[in-house]
């Protein structure tokens, strides 16, 4: 997520959103639509919003005031410019997020990766001074005189940039290399995901990514800073930091970052044959004699340090990790519940939802006994393009329509099938919807029903709420702040929707038995994650906690190195799932017979990317006015 103030650590995390440990997916379209925020000119601050309604004298006193009109200016102006600031700061989140930066009145001629880690105190307090200056532009910022959708748009920026100081508090918590979403596994699929869309684009790239040894360095360095600090990674860990790099560089040859890049620059069609030759041979030599050293060097590191390993538990076990732990549950997931408040959420839910199951069981025995024993073959082939095509037309009742969009739906590359998630979408640029990207790795060890891995990843998930979202017209800045826990929550409700839909099931009662599975493991896991990282579970505590839920406790060691290799990711889509859960009971629970499920969708589609105190705004208005 960008902090408005984006720094080099942060490159592209928001462009992957992907599946947890359950799924893997395609998804589908054609028919692009008009594109979405590309000007001929650059946008001036009054272009920026989706200022569409008419302020009223409950949210703005005088609107026409020139007061009240020179504020609301001055506030477009500071988005506009906090959007290029934040894209500007680094060459890969530029091309990302936009295909042409000079209508945003960017120049992204120079190739860059950013700003380094701080590597001490006094770097981290300049840093913070820095920051702290920027922020107070936007305090000064008179709330009262802006319109209602700034409000809005206020209050989101607002808990991102609230979010700071607390940031750096804990700087040399973050972790670099955490082993599903470190640089060493995210980098490589940057650089492959990259596209050419013209010749122009092929030096940018191999500046950037011969820059990408210097970046590692610095992150090498920095991990030294968290060793004398105490912070260093468990054991399992650091060996898996260590095998995922050794099996990403175990074939120079074929490496993904020399086949990607020569199937790119086969397909240009304004590239010189003699000048791809030479871009290939760049390339080859970057890779070989730049990119794989520098993997190499993070091999030793880690073998080097291993006795540096003190704590092979959660992250409160470090000087102020449970902190962290709080700031990271807040971050990640847009809620304003306590720890405690969302284990009682959790305990609540499985007891629900084990009750669902209990009653299932019994009413259908045979078919649960069945169901068991055929697990791995429930699903049989399914086609990516015709099961989008499917749920396209399928949910058309249910949430709201929108423009076609291009997509490409394609499996990782043998050097990732041990490192990445089990699929991941690429979210497509903000001015251009044709380019969306679903990456499947069907033999990860977390992969699940590819079905409702389509769901997640495709339509109604990922690919269609960005989609959705852009259409709206929204700043450029709401467009590039991924609130993880409305992004990944949404893509996980929806989820769930979508194992009623399947008809290959053996018998009819295996959807709620596969969505109860799903459900249940997923609220399991996460409820482990705050036990781990926040109470302070081991393992004996973990084994204790599987065994009474009725699971088998052999799972508990695995269940902890992930959790405490990455605090909190479980809770962006857990926490964010329930969160609309609790949102959808709150409004059809008032609203009764007068619940429209397309129009809450549409509601909470519209809102966007936020964090869920602003999203409950939203419904809440919803409520009130078919009340």
């Amino acid at each position: 997520m960008f902090n408005l103030k984006q720094k080099r650590k942060t490159i592209c995390s928001a462009i992957l959103v992907g599946t947890m440990m359950l799924s893997l997916v395609g998804c589908g379209k054609k028919e692009p639509p008009a594109s979405i925020n590309t000007p001929d000119e650059p946008l001036t601050t009054e272009e920026i919003g989706p200022d569409t309604e008419e302020p009223s004298v409950d949210t703005l006193a005088d609107p026409n005031s020139p007061e009240a009109i020179a504020e609301q200016e001055r506030f477009d102006t500071y988005v506009m410019d906090s959007f290029r600031d934040a894209i500007s700061s680094d060459s890969i989140s530029i091309h990302y997020y936009l295909c042409h930066p000079e209508n945003y009145g960017i120049d992204a001629s120079v190739a860059t990766l950013g700003d380094a880690y701080c590597l001490t105190d006094e770097d981290v307090e300049a840093e913070r001074a820095e920051t702290t200056a920027e922020d107070d532009d936007f305090y000064s910022i008179n709330y009262d005189l802006l319109t209602a959708s700034q409000k809005f748009d206020y209050d989101v920026y607002k808990r991102v940039i609230d979010a700071n100081n607390t940031y750096y508090d804990l700087y040399f918590l973050q972790e670099p290399f955490a082993y599903t979403s470190g640089l060493h596994s995210n980098m490589p699929i940057n650089y492959s995901e990259y596209t050419f869309r013209s010749a122009e684009d092929v030096p940018m790239y191999l500046e950037l990514l011969d820059q990408l040894p210097d970046y590692i360095d610095n992150a090498i360095e920095f991990e030294k800073v968290r060793i004398e600090k105490g912070y260093f990674m468990n054991r399992h860990n650091a060996n898996e930091v260590i095998r995922q790099c050794s099996e990403f560089i175990a074939d120079p040859e074929s490496n993904l970052l020399l086949e990607t890049f020569n199937a790119k620059i086969d397909a240009l069609t304004d590239l010189d044959t003699n000048l791809a030759e030479e871009y290939k041979q760049q390339n080859y030599d970057i890779v070989k004699n730049h990119i794989i050293p520098a993997y190499e060097r993070i091999i030793n590191f880690f073998k080097d340090n291993k006795s540096a390993c003190k704590n092979d538990f959660g992250i409160c076990y470090l000087d102020g990790g449970k902190e962290y732990y709080e700031y990271l549950l807040a971050n990640q997931t847009g809620t304003d519940r306590t720890p405690e408040e969302i284990i009682a959420l959790y305990d609540s839910y499985m007891d629900e939802y084990m009750g669902e199951l209990s009653s299932v069981a019994m009413l259908h025995y045979t078919e649960y006994m069945s169901f068991i024993e055929n697990y791995d073959t429930l699903y049989g082939d399914i086609d990516p393009d015709e099961t989008l095509r499917f749920f396209e037309d399928t949910f058309k009742d249910r949430f709201p329509e929108m423009p076609r969009f291009e997509y490409t739906i394609s499996p990782v590359h043998e050097s990732l099938k041990n490192i990445v998630s089990p699929a991941f979408y690429m979210l497509c640029p903000v001015d251009n919807t044709s380019e969306n990207t679903i990456r499947l790795n069907i033999e990860s060890d977390g992969a699940g029903d590819l079905w409702s891995t389509l769901a997640h990843e495709g339509i109604p998930g990922h690919m269609y709420q960005r989609n959705y979202f852009l259409q709206t017209n929204p700043a450029p800045l709401r467009a590039v702040l991924n609130h993880m826990g409305y992004t990944e929550g949404w893509a996980t409700y929806v989820e769930f929707i979508s194992y009623e839909y399947y008809d290959g099931y053996a018998e009819p009662v295996y959807a709620d038995l596969a969505r109860l599975n799903t459900q249940i493991s997923l609220v399991l896991q996460a409820r482990i994650d705050i036990g781990v990282n926040y109470e302070g579970w081991k393992t004996a505590d973990v084994e204790n906690y599987l065994t009474t839920s009725g699971f088998d406790a052999s799972v508990a060691e695995d269940v902890i190195n992930y959790v405490a290799a990455e605090p909190a990711n479980y809770q962006a889509y857990v926490l964010g799932w329930l969160e609309f859960e609790e949102l959808r009971k709150s409004a059809s629970t008032q609203l009764g017979d007068k619940f429209d499920e397309k129009e809450f969708h549409k509601t909470l589609l519209d809102a966007g990317p936020c964090a869920f105190p602003q999203l409950e705004e939203r419904v809440n208005a919803y409520i009130k006015e078919n009340k």
